[in-house]
Parts: C-alpha cells; sequence; structure tokens
C-alpha cells in the first residue's frame, strides 16, 4: 500500500475520532439543557445514528488498513463502504474530505524499498571480498574444468579488466 495513502487514511480516522467526540459532546450537551430550550427529538436521533456510522467508519478503516497496508487490495471493500458512509453521513467533514482525496491516489506501490534482511550476518560470519588476481585465477580454474568456454573465459576476463 502506498505509504501517502495509509497516512491520509489514518489521519481521516484521528479527525473522524475527534468529530465523534465532539458529537457525543453534543447529545449530552442536549439532555442537559432544560426542556424548554432543546431542540426537537429528531436531531438528538440522527446524532446517535451519526455517531454509530462514525464509530462504524473508523473500524471499517482500520481493519482496511490492518498490517500496514498489506491486505487492503483483499479488503478494499471496507475502505469503499467507509468512504460511502462518510459521504452520506458527514460530507462537510475533514475526514470525509481526506477520504475523498485518498480515492484519487494509488494504493500500487512502484519501487519495493530495499530489504536488509536478505542476508543475516552474526558476528561469527566473515565477510571475504574477492581481489582481481583470485577472480582471474577462479575464472581460469573454471576454462581449465571444462565449465566455461574459452570465449566465455575471455569476455569475462575483459569485462574484470
Amino acid at each position: 500500500m502506498n505509504k501517502t495513502k495509509k497516512w491520509l487514511i489514518i489521519v481521516a480516522i484521528i479527525f473522524n475520532l475527534i468529530e465523534t467526540a465532539y458529537s457525543i459532546y453534543t447529545v449530552v450537551q442536549w439532555f442537559m439543557m432544560d426542556p424548554d430550550y432543546r431542540l426537537p427529538v429528531f436531531y438528538v436521533v440522527f446524532e446517535f445514528i451519526a455517531i454509530a456510522c462514525s464509530i462504524l467508519i473508523d473500524v471499517l478503516l482500520v481493519m482496511s488498513i490492518w498490517n500496514n497496508g498489506k491486505l487492503f487490495r483483499q479488503r478494499y471493500g471496507y475502505y469503499m463502504t467507509a468512504v460511502v458512509l462518510s459521504i452520506i453521513v458527514n460530507l462537510p467533514s475533514v475526514s470525509c474530505v481526506l477520504l475523498i482525496v485518498t480515492m484519487f491516489i494509488s494504493d500500487w506501490v512502484w519501487i519495493n524499498p530495499k530489504d536488509d534482511k536478505t542476508i543475516p550476518l552474526d558476528d561469527k560470519t566473515e565477510v571475504i571480498k574477492e581481489s582481481k588476481e583470485d577472480k582471474i585465477a577462479r575464472l581460469r580454474k573454471l576454462r581449465n574444468e571444462g565449465k566455461i568456454s574459452e570465449e566465455e573465459f575471455e569476455r569475462q576476463l575483459m569485462d574484470l579488466l
């Protein structure tokens, strides 16, 4: 998974958590308010639905980028469900805008970073670099044993020199 896309999704999750906390705060304030000054119950019901959807969006996004995004292509449905829910529930929010931006960023990694774990070296392993004379001697030995042809020997010798 592309690092830019992964980090934008993580930032969207954080903003969505902040927005969820604010929604919970407004619901609590509604219950603490004097009944004469309260908004209609419809708004509180919508806030409860929005809180539930926001929690679901966070769970789906976390599941889609779980394991450092290695399974993102298999869990792409979770990501798209979270994006659609975010658009339906809270379109003008920062998290929704970030998720819309991530839709247009490719999730393919074009250049894989070099993995230094290819050859594990411990304290007892000794790395020996072969000199040119040793390489020439090895090439002569291979030629004399018949493992490489005379032309191959000359070509590798010229590449070496």
